[in-house]
């Protein structure tokens, strides 16, 4: 049993180890260690972290999504529940949205026990460069409108939790540091 989540996969063998790789449906995935994942988001180059953040962003709105609905026809709210929840018990962390704005394109998410933030201590700055880009991504497909994210508050500098803002890039204050840091205009 691994949880809830996961364990209907294995029950409907939709979690599967084939040729040496995991596969959830059709999307194959890899065990890594955290420490991997930590040791990236302790890199503090500002375009290393965007190229990043990007990266992630667009292939949870290309490849994952596309995967997911095709296999499990998840789309609208229900399609924003099933990747949260396959975040979560993929060990990401407890994923919660706090406030959400449809109409608006906006999003408040909170993370409490972030696997990445969590293996990092003392960062200067937020380090959940990957959550940020799933969280863009996901939201993205759900408002049919292209958002970013910037994450507030982190684990690694001793929050208690990591917070993010999910909205349109046009409405993020570039005046803002935390802005300027995670995001640009291309």
């Amino acid at each position: 049993m691994l949880n809830s989540f996961l364990d209907k996969f294995i029950f409907t063998n939709s979690l599967q180890y084939r040729h040496n790789n995991f596969f959830l449906a059709d999307v194959p995935f890899a065990l890594i260690p955290l420490d991997a994942l930590a040791g990236i988001a302790k890199l503090e180059g500002k375009e290393l972290n965007f190229n990043i953040y990007k990266s992630v962003k667009e292939s949870t709105q290309n490849s994952l999504r596309r995967q997911f609905q095709i296999d499990f026809g998840v789309e609208g709210q229900k399609g924003l529940d099933f990747m949260n929840a396959f975040f979560t018990a993929s060990g990401w962390g407890e994923i919660q949205v706090t406030d959400f704005d449809e109409k608006k394109c906006r999003a408040m998410v909170s993370v409490s026990n972030s696997a990445v933030a969590q293996n990092v201590k003392g960062a200067k700055a937020p380090v959940d460069t990957f959550m940020r880009g799933f969280l863009a991504g996901v939201s993205s497909i759900y408002f049919k409108s292209d958002v970013e994210c910037v994450e507030t508050k982190c684990l690694a500098q001793s929050a208690p939790h990591c917070d993010f803002v999910v909205k349109p890039l046009a409405e993020f204050k570039f005046d803002n540091p935390l802005t300027r840091a995670q995001l640009r205009v291309e």
